[in-house]
Formats: C-alpha cells, structure tokens, sequence
C-alpha cells in the first residue's frame, strides 16, 4: 500500500511535460526557460569559490586557537594564586585571544564584501 502511494506521488512528479530552452536545456513550462547567471558560468566564479572555501578554513582554525588561547588564559588567571604577574599576563592573553577573535569573525565578512564588490 505505502510502494503504491509512493509510485502514484514520485509518477505524478516525474509525468510533468518539459519545455525545450534555447541552450538545449529542458525547463518546467510553468517556470519557462530562465538564463544561467553569467558568474555561474564564468570560470572566475570557481577561484573565487575556492577563496571563500579557503577563507572559510582559515576562518575556522583561527576561531577554535582563540578559544583554545581563551581557555588557556582563564586557567593562567585561576593558577596565578595571587601573583600580580601572572595575573598581568593571564589578563593579556584573555584580551588578545578576545580581540584575535573579534578580528578573525569580522575577517570573514571582509573578504564576502571584497569578492561581492569584485564580482559586481
């Protein structure tokens, strides 16, 4: 009963005529033939795919050391057992590890805004 209801659904989607379009491709009637956007094709769009990809890795790895350097400066601050200099120190490493941060998360969005301007 269930493969009868699921062919009858799937054979419904699949008994939808096509329309032929001008670059060989077939389109939905109800859609008509749409152009492929120039930056889909074009081969530029590809490295700058891999730019996002490798932004996004960078990205990545920069945000788990910050936390890492966070999380290191928190257990220096709680072992400083009073000591003004290692507390000194402690309170460096939290803030630079915080800014590190801040500065890696808005480098993302710096690099999107630089290829959507590039693109345009």
């Amino acid at each position: 009963m269930i493969k009868d209801f699921l062919s009858l659904i799937i054979g419904k989607a699949y008994a939808q005529e096509l329309i032929p379009c001008k670059d060989g491709t077939m389109a939905d009637p109800t859609v008509g033939c749409v152009e492929t956007p120039k930056a889909l094709v074009n081969t530029q769009s590809e490295i700058l795919s891999i730019i996002l990809k490798s932004a996004d890795a960078i990205v990545t790895v920069a945000v788990a050391a910050s936390v890492a350097i966070l999380i290191y400066g928190g257990i220096v601050y709680a072992i400083s057992m009073g000591n003004e200099d290692k507390i000194k120190t402690a309170k460096n490493i939290i803030f630079w590890s915080i800014f590190g941060l801040i500065v890696t998360l808005l480098a993302k969005y710096i690099v999107t805004a630089i290829l959507v301007i590039i693109t345009q």
